[in-house]
């Protein structure tokens, strides 16, 4: 087995991680989720289902991106992490009402007002106030224009990009890669009803505006420790509902069903996805929302995962069929939104500064702990 990179061949990886066989971790041909068989499409769906609540996560192959469209989504963030900070400063997250934009690692970080505005009732156990940033990411989403009504509203999830204008072909060439992701997307959401027994249709109705984010992520290179101080990405679960994430370096652990930590490997011509807290609170823990982190491996790695959110007023809750007397509803009503945009204002300074001066309002309580957070065993 090919482990990738950085990663032991004893049976264990990084950090102690479990190097699971491949057979253990789903590798899964969705081609048949773009055919007009019932028969393979619930098939696939079953495979995906099974993926979702024995192992966690699983990867996908046989998607249909052109690795043209990748190559070429990789050769765009390079170029663009490779820019001077000066260039980059253009395009930095705190000119944006959200969270779209260049956020550096935290030694390029030329913000030097010691207030780091801890939020009252933020996690305490939360690490951004602790733990280096590793890493730097251009963030952004589908488009929306400056004149939406929602973005003119003060929604600090429907905003506009920034976009690298020094870079010839970069807006094309990475929205090229975010719509055929997306499409990806899709096709998984049928396939999630598929395995729930949903209506058709289910996820489209609240995914029709939505705030799914695309990280354009560069881990430099450098000579801190591998330790659970110095991580590329600290331990966390996505906010939403999946992500969809492609990667050529090793780094990523995934926690599995179990609350193992399995080195997930790149395997080339897929992707790896993992279900978030949107699908474990509507399938009442049946789906698992993935704890992952990504190793320090101290080598520039770059990746590219896309966040699948759903509309944000969307009313997330366990729903009838996942609840009984054996197992009752293990989470309360969650409005979509509020759940994503309590974690983005924590972790994101500027808009922690712009509640803590007033001049951002929400109607909200900012998390003080998230739900679907797990401990791994080892």
């Amino acid at each position: 087995m090919d482990v990738g990179a950085g990663e032991k061949t004893d049976g264990h990886g990084a950090m102690n991680a479990k190097l699971m066989p491949f057979s253990s971790i789903p590798v899964i041909d969705i081609s048949a989720l773009r055919t007009s068989d019932p028969v393979a499409r619930h098939a696939t769906a079953e495979r995906i289902g099974l993926a979702c609540e024995q192992v966690g996560f699983f990867y996908v192959k046989n998607h249909g991106i052109p690795e043209s469209v990748i190559e070429r989504a990789y050769a765009l963030s390079k170029e663009f992490h490779h820019s001077s900070n000066q260039q980059k400063s253009r395009v930095h997250v705190r000119n944006s009402q959200g969270v779209r934009g260049w956020t550096p690692t935290t030694a390029d970080d030329d913000d030097d007002d010691p207030e780091l505005y801890r939020l009252a009732d933020a996690d305490p156990d939360y690490d951004y106030l602790t733990r280096p940033r590793l890493f730097d990411t251009l963030d952004l989403a589908g488009e929306i224009a400056e004149d939406d009504p929602d973005y003119l509203a003060g929604d600090i999830l429907l905003v506009p990009n920034q976009w690298p204008d020094w870079i010839p072909g970069f807006r094309d060439g990475v929205m090229e890669y975010y719509d055929a992701v997306k499409e990806i997307g899709d096709l998984l959401f049928r396939a999630f009803e598929l395995r729930l027994d949903l209506p058709n249709g289910f996820f489209a109705g609240m995914t029709t505006k939505t705030a799914s984010q695309l990280r354009l992520l560069h881990y430099p290179e450098n000579d801190l420790p591998m330790d659970n101080q110095h991580l590329g990405i600290g331990v966390h679960s996505d906010f939403e509902c999946f992500t969809i994430l492609n990667q050529r370096s090793a780094g990523l652990q995934v926690m599995n069903a179990a609350d193992e930590w399995v080195a997930a490997p790149p395997i080339d011509g897929t992707f790896i996805v993992n279900i978030g807290d949107m699908l474990e609170a509507l399938t009442n823990g049946r789906f698992k929302a993935t704890q992952h982190r990504v190793v320090n491996q101290g080598k520039e790695r770059f990746s590219l995962p896309l966040f699948f959110a759903t509309n944000y007023d969307t009313v997330i809750e366990p729903l009838p069929q996942f609840v009984s007397a054996d197992q009752p509803a293990r989470y309360g009503s969650i409005i979509a939104g509020e759940h994503l945009a309590g974690f983005m204002i924590e972790g994101t300074k500027h808009l922690r500064k712009k509640v803590v001066n007033g001049e951002l309002q929400i109607n909200f309580k900012i998390h003080s702990t998230n739900p679907f957070q797990r401990k791994a065993v080892n």
